[in-house]
């Protein structure tokens, strides 16, 4: 009997420490300011990951504006040119005007010219421009750089040439 009393009383004993465990770890776990801790090490871990994906995502911003700013700069060098080009064009276009004018108002009229020998007329030769030369080297692979240098051009020239070139080329292709 004592040993049977002896085992119900360290039968006891032991579910009364097996119970203060248990409700030590349960109080532990249920403790608001332990549940406090976890949260804010979870939320520190987010914002750092946050914070890192932001400095990734600014730097690709900052990539994609570097790059955007150099094809800006392209684009006004390239208008820049087009607009010199284009007062060339317009400039002769007007001194031709005048000359015309200047022509009617003095009375002058053209004076048909006869030869007085016949003179068998042939075909002029046609000379390749300018842009024709340029177009044919870049077709033949030449750089744009070795085309300027070799026809005595500025290198814009030579990349307005051959952007307006392929400009029309994509305008023809796409009229049906």
């Amino acid at each position: 009997m004592n040993n049977l009393l002896l085992l119900i009383s360290l039968l006891t004993a032991g579910f009364f420490i097996l119970y203060f465990i248990l409700k030590h770890n349960i109080l532990k776990i249920i403790n608001p300011d332990s549940l406090v801790k976890e949260i804010k090490k979870e939320v520190d871990q987010v914002i750092v990951e946050l914070n890192r994906t932001t400095e990734g995502n600014i730097g690709l911003l900052e990539d994609k504006i570097n790059t955007l700013s150099e094809l800006l700069a392209r684009a006004d060098k390239r208008i820049l040119l087009l607009q010199r080009e284009s007062e060339k064009f317009t400039l002769g276009k007007n001194y031709n005007n005048i000359l015309k004018q200047a022509g009617n108002k003095t009375g002058e009229t053209e004076i048909p010219v006869k030869p007085e020998i016949e003179i068998e007329i042939k075909e002029p030769v046609k000379e390749t421009t300018i842009q024709e030369k340029v177009l044919m080297l870049y077709a033949e692979g030449v750089s744009k750089s070795v085309i300027a240098a070799k026809l005595n051009l500025a290198m814009g020239e030579v990349e307005l040439i051959i952007s307006l070139n392929e400009a029309e080329n994509v305008e023809l292709k796409s009229k049906p």
